[in-house]
């Protein structure tokens, strides 16, 4: 028979045990959760929300709203879903292929925005890799220019449009792929947004690709800057997007399954596609505008 002194000091003991999980728990549930993002997507996201709560936006369009700052939303709404508590904690990024790189080695769990399936492929051992936001052939965007170049807005011919200098990313491989294929040879690149913004209002290039806004002109602002879209006509960057989510971090698994648990929850009841309708992503109303490069016969069976 177990003394008594011996049978408190075990509860004694089995007391603290229990503590000091609950503590580790509540711990794990405080520890931020470090997520990438690009410092522009950061400005517009803050100037979007305007001290609103993310979790409680229920209309996606509105001054600023764009699909990076919407997908940003989008993920909080899906870990809340997806019952992942532990606070998010913004960590400024370098560039697209830097955010995937910290990604991969567990500095960060994730990036705001989503990214290109082709930038992820083959990186599993290292990476999870979400359900898809933007499905394969959703992705219709529009080439944008300045509003006084007027040699830009009175091209309307994929042989006009193809003459002029057009920046992107040397990063953004469907980008420049998409480019390439249509015909395009004068291509300028840098390395970030407000850098395309800036050479297409200094006069250094022409145009730029760019998702379409819910505005009534399409137009987009960038650092100041205003861009409008060549009318009428648009291009569709094939691929689909997802969120990486490292392997290597200590909660990528738990977020991961939150995260891909929301996803399917906002795709079931509309949500994903309501508020890439809202914030201009996809725009019904711009369906008579000319495709200049439709998926040929084996690509849309695909």
């Amino acid at each position: 028979m177990k003394s008594k002194p011996f049978c408190a000091l075990f509860a004694v003991y089995i007391a603290l045990v229990a503590g000091l999980v609950l503590f580790a728990g509540k711990l794990a549930a405080a520890t931020p959760a470090h997520i990438g993002v690009l410092p522009d997507i950061h400005t517009s996201y803050l100037q979007f929300l305007n001290g609103r709560n993310p979790d409680t936006v229920d209309y996606y369009g509105g001054p600023h709203a764009r699909r990076d700052v919407i997908d940003l939303i989008l993920m909080q709404q899906a870990l809340k879903l997806g019952g992942f508590n532990q606070p998010l904690e913004f960590v400024a990024e370098e560039n697209y292929f830097r955010s995937i790189r910290n990604v991969l080695d567990g500095t960060t769990l994730t990036i705001s925005g989503t990214i290109w399936y082709q930038d992820l492929e083959g990186q599993q051992e290292k990476l999870h890799i979400t359900p898809p936001l933007v499905m394969d052939g959703q992705f219709i965007v529009g080439l944008y220019t300045s509003p006084t170049n007027q040699k830009a807005q009175s091209s309307k011919s994929l042989a006009q449009l193809i003459e002029l200098k057009i920046v992107t990313s040397d990063q953004w491989k469907p980008d420049l792929m998409t480019l390439e294929s249509l015909g395009f040879s004068k291509i300028m690149y840098t390395p970030n947004w407000v850098n395309m913004a800036r050479m297409i209002n200094a006069g250094r290039v022409d145009l730029t690709l760019s998702p379409f806004e819910m505005n009534p002109e399409q137009e987009i602002e960038v650092d100041g800057i205003h861009l409008v879209p060549i009318k009428g006509v648009k291009v569709a960057i094939r691929g689909s997007r997802h969120w990486p989510v490292s392997k290597t971090h200590p909660s990528g698994e738990v977020f991961y399954q939150a995260l891909s648990k929301g996803i399917s929850q906002l795709r079931a009841d509309g949500t994903i596609e309501r508020a890439y309708r809202e914030c201009g992503f996809f725009h019904p109303e711009l369906a008579s505008w000319q495709l200049l490069n439709p998926p040929v016969a084996n690509q849309a069976a695909q």
